[in-house]
C-alpha cells in the first residue's frame, strides 16, 4: 500500500490501520505539514514533493504496490486565495502525479481524499453527493477538479468528501483544527477564542471513523464519490458546552470579529455510504471528544 501525506494527521491514522491489518505501508510526505513522529515505526517513509514527479519516481523506484491513498494536498482556504499557483502544482498536478505512478506502480485501487466544505460551500441543509459543486475558493476548485481527474483515470476509484475531522495529532495550526485548538487551550488553561457569533456550524467526523472508511473502501468494490460526515452540524457554542461537559467550563473566552471567506454552515450527508453499505459513522461528539482529550494529555483517561 501507498499513502501520500502519510506523516499528516488522517494519513497518519491510515497508515496505521494498514499496518495493524498486516499490509507492508510506503508512506510518501514531504514534511511541510507532517510530522516523522506521526508515521508507525513500521511504515517506511519516503520524503518526497507529489508535485516532483522525478522526485516521486525516485523515491519509489522498482517498487510494486496494490493501492493507493492519496491524502497529500495543500488544504488552507484562505492561503489558496493568495497562493494560486502553489496549490494549483500540488492538488492537481500532484494528483495527476500519484495517479500516473500509481499505474507505474502496479495499483489497481486508487482511495482520493477529497474535501465535503470546501466542495459544497453553503449547505442550509446537508448536503448530498448530487448537490452541483461550485466552489468558492482556489481549494475547492482545485479539489473538485482533482476528483475528475481521479474519476478519469483506468484504476477502480473511489473519492471520499470529508466533513472536518479532529482526534490526535490533528495540528492546531491549520484551518479546520478548532477543536484542537480548543483541547489546546484547556490543557494550558487558556481562554478560548470565539469568532463571530459563534453560530457557526461544522460537520465533526472522528478520524478514527474516516480511517475505517478507508479501510472498507479499500476491501469493497465501490466506486464513485461519497460522503463521509456524521450528518450533524454543530455550532461553535455547542462545541463549546460539549467540550465542557467532558474538560470543565473554560478557562476563559475571548470574542473576535468573524474571519472573511468563511462560511456559516458546512454539513455533508452521508447516507448514501450508509445505504450502499459501504460506511456509517460510529464515534459520536461526546466520545470523540473524550478521546482526543485523553490522547492529548487535557483528560485523564479515568476522569
Amino acid at each position: 500500500m501507498l499513502v501520500t501525506g502519510g506523516a499528516g494527521f488522517l494519513g497518519s491514522h491510515i497508515v496505521d490501520a494498514l499496518v495493524a491489518r498486516g499490509d507492508r505501508v510506503l508512506v510518501i510526505d514531504d514534511l511541510s505539514t507532517g510530522d516523522r513522529v506521526n508515521v508507525n515505526e513500521a511504515a517506511e517513509l519516503r520524503v518526497a514533493d507529489i508535485a516532483d514527479m522525478p522526485g516521486l519516481e525516485r523515491a519509489l523506484a522498482s517498487e510494486k504496490v496494490n493501492a493507493v491513498i492519496h491524502c497529500a494536498a495543500k488544504t488552507k482556504v484562505v492561503v489558496s486565495m493568495e497562493k494560486e499557483d502553489l496549490y494549483r502544482r500540488v492538488i492537481l498536478e500532484g494528483t495527476d502525479n500519484v495517479l500516473e505512478l500509481a499505474k507505474e506502480m502496479g495499483a489497481t485501487d486508487f482511495v482520493n481524499i477529497s474535501t465535503g466544505g470546501a466542495i459544497y460551500g453553503e449547505t442550509p441543509v446537508c448536503a448530498d453527493e448530487t448537490v452541483p459543486v461550485d466552489p468558492p475558493s482556489n481549494y475547492g476548485r482545485f479539489k473538485a477538479q482533482a476528483e475528475r481527474l481521479v474519476a478519469r483515470s483506468t484504476l477502480r476509484s473511489i473519492t471520499l468528501r470529508l466533513a472536518n475531522i479532529y482526534g490526535p495529532r490533528q495540528r492546531r495550526d491549520l484551518e479546520g483544527g478548532v477543536i484542537a485548538i480548543f483541547v489546546g487551550c484547556w490543557k494550558r488553561a487558556e481562554p478560548i477564542t470565539i469568532y463571530g457569533d459563534g453560530e457557526y456550524e461544522r460537520d465533526y467526523v472522528y478520524v478514527g471513523d474516516v480511517a475505517e472508511a478507508v479501510m472498507t473502501a479499500l476491501r469493497s468494490d465501490h466506486e464513485g464519490i461519497y460522503n463521509i460526515g456524521t450528518g450533524v452540524a454543530t455550532s461553535v457554542k455547542e462545541l463549546v458546552a460539549a467540550l465542557s461537559l467532558v474538560l470543565g467550563p473554560p478557562p476563559g473566552i475571548r470574542h473576535a470579529p468573524a474571519r472573511a471567506v468563511e462560511v456559516r454552515r458546512v454539513c455533508v450527508d452521508p447516507a448514501k455510504a450508509a445505504r450502499d453499505k459501504l460506511w456509517r459513522p460510529r464515534t459520536d461528539l461526546a466520545t470523540g471528544l473524550r478521546e482526543m482529550a485523553v490522547a492529548e494529555g487535557a483528560l485523564d483517561r479515568q476522569a
